[in-house]
């Protein structure tokens, strides 16, 4: 906990040391800001019983396909439903930038029930984490749209980082473009 709260509060004081300049969109401690534009150029769907689909390396891809170890976002509905719904094309504006840190949980095979043991992937205790950045988004026409997730790659607490603004459209590939202020 205090590794992230450190970490997030060295985004925030770099982002301001940043000053009014050009972003670099290489740096991974360089969020979009609010006011950024999403724009989304083709319909994509999401399938039923699920709120959200993903986008890696340019592509649509299933939860269950995701490689958590590389860049990704995902398209986030309010709501969940049972049948395919699709997002239209749109410019959404980002009202809000989130950052989030998620500590993974991993349980190696087979499970010990005998003893409690700290969980690094790498059998360590060291925790896996990801971290991410919420994108808020609000739509007229589209409400159910709530967000746009964008996540780095599993790692190390020592070593995971935020994905860079070239992640993020690497990710979203020709579905969608990020346009900054």
């Amino acid at each position: 906990m205090k590794n992230s709260v450190l970490f997030w509060a060295f985004l925030f004081l770099t982002g301001c040391a940043m000053g009014g300049g050009k972003q670099d969109s290489s740096n991974i401690y360089s969020a979009p800001p609010v006011g950024s534009n999403i724009e989304l150029k083709t319909a994509l769907t999401v399938p039923g019983g699920e709120t959200r689909v993903y986008l890696q390396r340019g592509v649509v891809v299933t939860k269950k396909a995701l490689d958590r170890y590389y860049p990704s976002c995902n398209f986030e509905l309010k709501k969940l439903s049972e049948t395919d719904r699709t997002i239209q094309p749109e410019a959404f504006l980002v009202v809000r930038v989130q950052p989030q840190t998620s500590e993974i949980v991993y349980h190696p095979q087979p499970l010990q029930l005998a003893g409690l043991r700290s969980a690094g992937m790498d059998g360590s205790g060291r925790p896996m984490i990801m971290r991410a950045l919420h994108l808020w988004i609000g739509s007229d026409r589209q409400p159910d749209v709530m967000r746009l997730t964008c996540r780095g790659g599993l790692d190390d607490m020592a070593w995971a980082s935020p994905p860079s603004i070239d992640a993020m459209r690497q990710a979203l590939g020709g579905y969608a473009s990020l346009i900054l202020p």
